[in-house]
């Protein structure tokens, strides 16, 4: 039997800033705590393998990585802009990892009130019904700890088409969709090290740190 074909799908923002609140010392920088998409995976699925009782399962390979995330506006915010473009530059350097970006939503009072996301959830979930009906993975992992997207897991494993995981951080909330108990990966402070992406992305010559946890 050929080795199952695995699918992360990464909430971003969730999962670092799950990360810096959970593990990061008082008063770090956020983007100190920046996760990179693959090394973030391929941890899950080396841990993952070393949970694991089936054998099978034992060898799941990463094939995809799918992320999600909110992008500052080249308008509003082109220096948080043009990190994120080099971002995703860098991360999608391995055929593996595609980055979607949706713009953040700026309010009239910005930047006093902070960008958020809008609509990163719906794409999430849309992405994990899809890769659970796409015959070319074997397993689907969702990595977040938002509780919106229980019902997306909920509809995934009704498919039938492929096994429905979820991973985090130890420590955090493990979603739990209605009527069904998934196998839930969970990653340590000895992880997050393992998995950071420690480039600095600002220009040289300007000294601000990036926001939004950039």
């Amino acid at each position: 039997m050929d080795h199952p074909r695995v699918c992360v799908v990464i909430d971003y923002q969730n999962i670092h800033l799950t990360a810096r609140d959970l593990f990061a010392p008082a008063g770090q920088p956020v983007h100190e705590s920046l996760i990179h998409p693959l090394r973030f995976a391929e941890q899950v699925i080396a841990v993952r393998a070393g949970r694991q009782r089936d054998t099978t399962q034992q060898q799941a390979v990463l094939t995809a990585v799918r992320v999600f995330r909110g992008s500052p506006s080249n308008h509003n915010d082109p220096y948080a802009y043009g990190i994120s473009q080099r971002q995703r530059s860098e991360w999608t350097r391995d055929a593996r990892v595609q980055v979607v970006y949706r713009t953040l939503r700026y309010p009239p009072n910005w930047p006093t009130s902070p960008a958020r996301e809008k609509g990163v959830d719906v794409l999430v979930a849309l992405k994990v019904v899809r890769a659970a009906l796409d015959p070319q993975f074997d397993v689907v992992i969702l990595a977040s700890h938002d509780t919106d997207l229980e019902p997306a897991l909920e509809i995934a494993v009704a498919d039938r088409q492929a096994k429905i995981e979820t991973a985090g951080w130890a420590g955090a909330r493990v979603l739990r969709p209605s009527g069904v108990r998934l196998w839930h990966t969970a990653l340590s402070v000895t992880d997050l090290e393992r998995t950071r992406d420690r480039l600095n992305y600002a220009p040289p010559t300007r000294s601000s740190k990036p926001g939004h946890g950039l």
